[in-house]
């Protein structure tokens, strides 16, 4: 996720453009990755990394890494820099045009807020839940029901107190 540490959000473009695609109807998804383009023993990787965390029953051997496939193809999978975490996430619809989410989230910071950014195939719209009451090293099961028109996809990100977040890829309607 490309930083700008002027927005309280980590790879604000690259979302933006996702929400777009999905307008357009393009199932599209974004993964989480790193250019590295020189590396030796003196460099520390991990704080720099973004990590794809796959929902998957186990962990498959060497051998049998393309198992982690199919679940990445269904979007089985969520994106984080690592201090903000989301092992179970529901979004559903609802009643008439509701969007219903369960999301556990695990955190190192103090959280910022969470948002529900969805699209109806023209524009895409957000509903920020703040968050600012949360402690560091937290963990918490958060619900959240609104009013989304004619959406047709939406996703739901968390984000800290230092734009560091965690995001799922878009759910279809």
């Amino acid at each position: 996720m490309n930083s700008d540490l002027s927005t309280p959000r980590l790879g604000e473009r690259s979302l933006k453009l996702l929400d777009d695609m999905s307008n357009w109807g393009l199932r599209k998804i974004l993964l989480g990755e790193v250019d590295v383009f020189q590396i030796d023993d003196t460099h520390e990787l991990y704080g720099h990394m973004n990590v794809n965390y796959v929902r998957a029953p186990a962990l498959p051997d060497f051998d049998n890494y393309g198992r982690l496939l199919d679940p990445m193809a269904r979007s089985e999978f969520f994106v984080t820099t690592g201090e903000v975490l989301l092992p179970e996430l529901s979004l559903q619809a609802g009643r008439g045009d509701e969007i219903a989410v369960r999301a556990h989230v695990h955190w190192t910071f103090p959280l910022r807020f969470a948002e529900v950014v969805w699209g109806d195939g023209t524009e895409a719209r957000r509903q920020i839940f703040p968050l600012e009451s949360t402690r560091e090293f937290g963990e918490s099961t958060f619900e959240w029901k609104l009013e989304a028109k004619g959406w047709k996809w939406a996703r739901v990100a968390v984000w800290d107190i230092a734009a560091n977040g965690a995001f799922a890829n878009p759910v279809w309607r």
